[in-house]
């Protein structure tokens, strides 16, 4: 009535490489590397795009905002080699105007005499 049960030693059983189940692994190991290799490469592609896209956005607004102060800087200079603001600038400086007519003689040479100066118009 009561069966006692038996144990079974199974530390001698060698169990046998199944070869059917080995070319399956390498069947789905040769497709799914170069499929997965792909993906990955189609990943990086177009993070590089996003990457490179924010680069470019990036690159165009920093060329407007160099356009801008070379506008700027260029309407600065416009401004301060006007003949008005050069003509104030002299006053400002005690330099007066001259006469149309007088004739003003400039000399490279320190060694030469000076030449003698213009009269003013009216006096000779």
């Amino acid at each position: 009535m009561y069966t006692q049960k038996k144990p079974i030693d199974n530390t001698h059983i060698v169990r046998e490489r199944d070869r059917k189940r080995v070319r399956e692994l390498l069947a789905v190991l040769s497709l799914g590397i170069p499929i997965g290799l792909f993906l990955l490469l189609f990943t990086w592609q177009n993070l590089e795009v996003i990457r490179l896209g924010h680069e470019a956005t990036r690159l165009q607004k920093d060329l407007k905002d160099v356009e801008a102060a070379h506008k700027s800087l260029q309407l600065e200079l416009d401004r301060l080699t006007s003949f008005d603001a050069v003509e104030q600038q002299a006053s400002a400086l005690g330099f007066a105007a001259t006469d149309a007519k007088a004739v003003v003689l400039v000399s490279r040479d320190a060694t030469r005499t000076p030449a003698p100066a213009a009269a003013p118009p009216g006096v000779r």
